[in-house]
């Protein structure tokens, strides 16, 4: 494959980097991540260079494991574009590696610059192409990227941070923060706090029901970080009311769960309410329903749909009859 050397060098590109006048690129440059990587004691195994590279050789990137950090919706690409032309493309190029054996390449950091590319027609991408690189490094610098372009999101932060302990976990290294020279590196070049990461990691133990409320200021970090130490079927329960949670009530919570889980008594706390006889017989309702509705479609031909009114009134009926103590009184 034929590749076309971007033609500025380094410290020219960085110049203009610093100058941050594209909207699509808001935040430091992917530059700085990879001198925070270099200067951790890992560094890159190869040289970097700048190239066009025709976007339909460029493949997602393929270690971000079951979750993904936050897109840019289709609308939100397509406001990008003017702006994309406007400047004659992105001013901060996407990260890739080669892959191995082959003409096409990884992409790392910048997903949302190649979406607005392509959106935009256009046939190339200006790249930084790192050779040599391995999956370690790679996902470290999509993890950290990430991590700092989107700082106020903190569902993305805690996928991110997610993603580096587990990295340097995989690698036999212990996942305590502070014992670890590389993280503390990373920690100190993206410009937080080691017990800001702590929480971020806490919360992963989340069910991703709740992520929104946090991205959306309903359930504060604190309060979350009590939540995340329930189980998941505890933190179901509570959802519908998450928004009233604070830190204090999620402590609670946590010793209610130590004590022995009751969830009308997790009502109250949360509510400050009794639940109603009534709101635990149309729960216990409804949840008998849903349960009925999904054996239904699991085992009943659909032919037999219009007599299954019938049927389940004979079963009912059939079951009443071996349990009389359990049929209400007229």
């Amino acid at each position: 494959m034929a590749k076309k050397k971007f033609m500025l060098d380094e410290a020219e590109m960085d110049a203009i980097l610093d100058e941050d006048i594209s909207a699509l690129d808001t935040g430091r440059s992917d530059q700085k991540i990879l001198d925070i990587v270099r200067g951790s004691g890992r560094e890159l195994t190869a040289a970097q260079d700048f190239y066009e590279i025709p976007v339909d050789l460029i493949d997602p990137f393929s270690m971000k494991g079951a979750s993904d950090f936050s897109r840019w919706s289709d609308e939100e690409v397509q406001n990008a574009v003017p702006t994309f032309r406007q400047y004659g493309g992105s001013f901060e190029p996407i990260i890739v590696r080669q892959k191995q054996g082959s003409d096409r390449f990884e992409l790392i950091a910048g997903e949302q610059r190649l979406r607005v590319t392509r959106a935009a027609g256009a046939k190339t991408i200006t790249a930084r192409v790192i050779r040599n690189c391995s999956d370690s490094e790679a996902l470290d610098i999509f993890a950290l990227t990430n991590i700092q372009r989107r700082s106020t999101v903190i569902s993305d932060q805690i996928y991110g941070w997610g993603l580096v302990v587990e990295n340097h976990s995989n690698q036999g290294a212990r996942s305590d923060l502070g014992a670890q020279d590389t993280l503390t590196a990373y920690i100190k070049g993206v410009q937080t706090s080691r017990s800001q990461v702590y929480r971020y990691l806490a919360l992963r133990s989340l069910i991703p029901e709740l992520l929104p409320a946090l991205d959306e200021g309903k359930l504060s970090m604190r309060a979350g970080e009590k939540i995340a130490a329930l189980t998941p079927e505890h933190q179901k329960t509570i959802m519908p009311h998450v928004h009233l949670i604070s830190e204090s009530i999620g402590a609670q919570l946590v010793e209610l769960e130590k004590t022995g889980w009751d969830d009308n008594t997790a009502f109250e706390i949360v509510t400050g309410k009794k639940k109603s006889k009534r709101q635990n017989y149309d729960s216990s309702m409804r949840t008998a329903m849903l349960h009925a509705r999904k054996y239904v479609a699991g085992h009943f031909n659909e032919a037999c749909y219009e007599d299954l009114s019938t049927i389940i009134v004979d079963a009912l009926e059939a079951w009443l009859e071996q349990h009389p103590d359990m049929r209400r009184e007229k």
